[in-house]
């Protein structure tokens, strides 16, 4: 394999199989998710298998391979991005044609169905972003409604996301036996991308319906805001993303709770989740960026964003710093991933923070994280009291 220097974006996508235009599709949907994040549609260079040879591992890599009845070309080039330890994602037109479109070497592999029509590549992109770690791996979702209101169609909706690959919290399901409902509520909306708040008659009226609504608002937390039909929009709902549900997306005259809602209406709400994860997560990235600088600045520091969308930062006495924006709530694992992509031996030693919004977390877990601190080789801090450490640091 060759390295190319001619190749300067961070992350590489080398689309191989039959593409049969579906690589203009996935390019323009990559593109639109990129601007969501507030990344450049450059961010991404995008090789085919006449020119994979140019990738280089110093950067990212990963491959989408479209497979086709009719042919199983580039598995030569398949066998030798195996070698490399290369994501590829198998792409198939239904998961009954795996054994004939998929090459033996990707058949272990779970497939993402890509229907005539391109349905599907929603979830193509969003595995692309995942893979490059633009997208947190965890796919965590809340759901928020009225139980007398659309119980049933909630059910579905966790059923179908749940299919789909996403932590989804349901008060009925998720919280276990003696634990504090309210509190547990709070943290779990607070390490979600989207809250799917489904909006009945006499929802806002709720006390802790009410009060959940708020907490997203205040928390930055994208919410796609469920209109049931009749009900309006609510202007003081300024994260929301409304989608007006209509009599025809219901079995019979009445919604009935939701209960005989079309097949065609659960899988438009989860492809709109699908869509809004992008955004959403760069909405609460940008919070955190966007706070700590102003912190740093107020200091008389001089942070600078990297395309990764990390911040670096020197101090006087030339400490060097990484500080990496987590959205959601940042665990052990999560902590080691960090810690592993930003760490490269050929660059200057920095100590490393992860910076997090600690409004609604619980007590203990954010008891649990300062526990962490004293074993790990990178500090978790949370957004509140990084003005303090900052004063330290030019102290």
């Amino acid at each position: 394999m060759s390295e190319n220097s001619s190749i300067r974006s961070p992350y590489q996508l080398i689309l191989l199989g039959a593409v049969h235009g579906h690589d203009t599709r996935l390019r323009r949907s990559v593109d639109l998710a990129l601007q969501g994040l507030g990344i450049p549609s450059n961010a991404i260079t995008f090789l085919s298998d006449a020119n994979a040879s140019n990738r280089s591992l110093k950067s990212p890599v990963m491959a989408v391979f479209f497979g086709s009845s009719e042919s199983t070309a580039d598995t030569a080039l398949v066998t030798e991005l195996i070698d490399d330890s290369i994501v590829i994602a198998p792409v198939v037109s239904d998961l009954s044609q795996v054994h004939a479109e998929i090459p033996p070497q990707l058949r272990h592999v779970n497939a993402i169905v890509l229907g005539t029509n391109d349905e599907g590549i929603t979830r193509l992109v969003t595995l692309v972003l995942e893979t490059f770690r633009l997208l947190r791996r965890e796919r965590r979702l809340f759901i928020s409604y009225k139980r007398t209101g659309s119980q049933p169609l909630a059910d579905r909706l966790y059923d179908a996301l749940d299919a789909r690959g996403f932590d989804v919290f349901i008060d009925v399901r998720s919280v276990p036996p003696a634990a504090d409902f309210q509190s547990q509520l709070w943290h779990r909306m607070s390490d979600s991308d989207v809250v799917v708040l489904i909006d009945t008659p006499g929802f806002r009226e709720g006390r802790w319906t009410a009060e959940e609504l708020a907490r997203a608002n205040a928390t930055n937390v994208q919410i796609l805001h469920l209109l049931w039909p009749g009900q309006k929009e609510d202007p003081a709902s300024s994260f929301s993303h409304f989608m007006k549900l209509r009599r025809r997306d219901f079995f019979g005259f009445i919604p009935m709770r939701g209960r005989w809602a079309t097949k065609g209406l659960v899988t438009r709400i989860c492809d709109e989740v699908e869509r809004l994860r992008a955004p959403a997560i760069a909405a609460r990235h940008r919070y955190l960026v966007d706070n700590f600088c102003d912190a740093a600045r107020d200091e008389g520091l001089d942070p600078s964003v990297q395309i990764e969308g990390w911040i670096s930062l020197k101090t006087e006495s030339n400490r060097t710093l990484a500080i990496v924006p987590a959205v959601g709530i940042p665990t052990a694992d999560r902590i080691n991933e960090v810690f592993e992509a930003i760490t490269n031996p050929t660059v200057e030693t920095r100590e490393i923070w992860v910076i997090y919004d600690n409004r609604g977390v619980l007590r203990t877990w954010l008891s649990h994280l300062d526990w962490l601190d004293s074993y790990l080789p990178i500090r978790a801090v949370q957004m509140s009291k990084a003005p303090q450490l900052l004063k330290e640091l030019t102290a």
